[in-house]
């Protein structure tokens, strides 16, 4: 989707989903630093008080980015930024997440394209909410 083709309130859903697995945890946690024991250790999380190692929340914004992408929301964009992005419940290893996005605004156009701001919500096979926030992505235009 390009800059031209996104209008305010238009909303995107991305219903197929991801399956979250403690393989994709432990490559993320190892590649990204975060190998602490929350996030690959089960019995260290669950004496947290959680029933399983946790997913670390920047992979579950990314997987986001990915299913929105995929869906062709965010196929032709580059993340700028974001503001009040608030994690409100764990993914466990199994866990299918989805993502929506309704697009709040259009900034304007430069060099064809332009910052397009959406709010996106990540919730689980469940429905529970597990991350929700603003972005902003510059999207590039048609060609």
């Amino acid at each position: 989707m390009y800059y031209q083709d996104v209008e305010i309130g238009m909303v995107f859903k991305a219903e197929s989903g991801k399956t979250i697995t403690g393989s994709e945890i432990d490559l993320v946690a190892q590649l990204s630093g975060l190998d602490l024991p929350g996030f690959l250790d089960a019995n260290v999380a669950k004496a947290w008080g959680f029933r399983d190692r946790v997913t670390p929340g920047p992979y579950v914004l990314a997987c986001m980015f990915g299913l929105m992408a995929r869906q062709g929301f965010l196929s032709n964009a580059i993340w700028m930024g974001a503001e009040q992005i608030s994690l409100k419940s764990p993914v466990f290893p199994g866990d299918k997440i989805y993502a929506e996005a309704e697009v709040l605004k259009k900034g304007e156009p430069k060099r064809g394209g332009g910052p397009v701001t959406y709010r996106f919500q990540v919730k689980n096979q469940d429905g529970k909410l597990i991350i929700e926030g603003i972005s902003t992505c510059l999207f590039a235009g048609r060609p």
